[in-house]
């Protein structure tokens, strides 16, 4: 011992000036290694965290998270369809995450499994990795499981509420006036003449006069093309049994090499649309692809999946035969759409407005 520290004085002394007392400073050689207040709170915060991570109370949490958020989109899975409120939320959020048909009821039952198994997935996971303190808990705190249980739910609760805070019917409330006269255009509607499911060829000159909802889908499409649908339909089922007579639906296929007039008689069944309301569109490719160019629909095949991922758009074509107006889905666009429609309907065509006011000048001239 005698000769350690001797050796040690020597070493310190060679040491230049000040250098000892910086390395004592640093928690080297005979420092007392004493840690500021900051350090201890911080290596206190990192020392909880661990020990909750690595503990019961986490892996309790998550669990129980899990198991509230599968029993929460289960429920969604089961509410009855309709176009206000919760339904409405639950059309929407069954239509993006469930491949929801609301045209057929039918799902994408892999879309559902993989949405209703990934958290008891996880759970599961959890429970295998966390074992031995989740049994040691509740051999000795179950009341204190029974609490951490309770936190979940009321997160799986607010999550759930948020859910529904967000969805349509809250949207509805603040929606925006539809700027009808800003959005109006004049543009030409591209010419056409396709066959539809009927068998029966169209062109827009046939709706002249009338109200037009020019719009894209495809036979096989379950992601967007059922919603294009809906907010169709909406629209639609927003005007009177008069407005309706002076409404024509067409939709040009997006998939004109598959897409035969058969198809899309089974489409038009599996939709519960009815020519002559609704006229689904196909024809020889070249032109068909030529329509879809002009009305600016960009669209383009998945090479994985052999899905047709393309843009959503109405083109709402006025009686003068001019695009009026271009939307799109969403909340805002489905409710201008059915305003859209019925501004349109209501609107005169140029050659009846110059009638009337050719009748109305007469009239006055008679009576001077």
């Amino acid at each position: 011992m005698l000769r350690e520290a001797t050796w040690f004085r020597r070493a310190k002394a060679s040491l230049p000036p000040g250098e000892g007392a910086r390395s004592e400073a640093k928690g080297g050689w005979g420092a007392s290694h004493t840690q500021t207040p900051q350090r201890r709170n911080t290596m206190t915060i990192f020392t909880n965290l661990s020990q909750f991570i690595t503990g019961w109370r986490f892996a309790t949490f998550v669990i129980a998270l899990c198991v509230f958020m599968t029993l929460i989109l289960t429920a969604i899975l089961l509410i009855p369809t309709s176009e206000t409120g919760l339904g409405a939320f639950a059309t929407d959020f069954k239509t993006w995450c469930f491949g929801y048909d609301p045209a057929t009821g039918s799902f994408e039952w892999g879309y559902v499994a993989v949405m209703l198994l990934n958290p008891l997935i996880l759970a599961a996971f959890v429970a295998i990795v966390w074992a031995q303190p989740i049994g040691r808990a509740l051999q000795r705190r179950k009341w204190a499981m029974i609490s951490t249980v309770g936190v979940a739910l009321v997160v799986a609760g607010s999550m759930g509420a948020s859910f529904v805070m967000l969805g349509p019917s809250k949207v509805e409330a603040t929606q925006l006036p539809f700027p009808a006269e800003r959005l109006r255009t004049e543009l030409t509607p591209p010419t056409f003449e396709l066959t539809d499911q009927t068998g029966e060829r169209v062109s827009l000159d046939d709706f002249k006069g009338e109200v037009v909802l020019l719009t894209a889908i495809y036979a096989s499409c379950h992601t967007a093309c059922p919603t294009i649908m809906v907010q169709a339909r909406r629209a639609l089922n927003s005007l009177t049994e008069a407005q309706r007579e002076d409404v024509t639906v067409v939709a040009v296929t997006l998939d004109p090499e598959n897409d035969t007039p058969e198809r899309l008689a089974e489409a038009a069944v599996a939709h519960q649309v009815e020519a002559p309301e609704w006229r689904l569109v196909t024809g020889e490719p070249d032109e068909v692809n030529r329509v879809l160019d002009e009305m600016s629909v960009s669209r383009r095949t998945n090479p994985d999946t052999g899905v047709i991922e393309h843009s959503n758009l109405f083109a709402v074509i006025d009686r003068d035969g001019k695009i009026a107006y271009r939307l799109t889905l969403g909340d805002r666009h489905d409710t201008w759409l059915s305003t859209a429609v019925r501004t349109l309907v209501n609107e005169k065509t140029e050659l009846q407005a110059a009638t009337a006011d050719t009748r109305k000048r007469g009239e006055s001239s008679a009576h001077k």
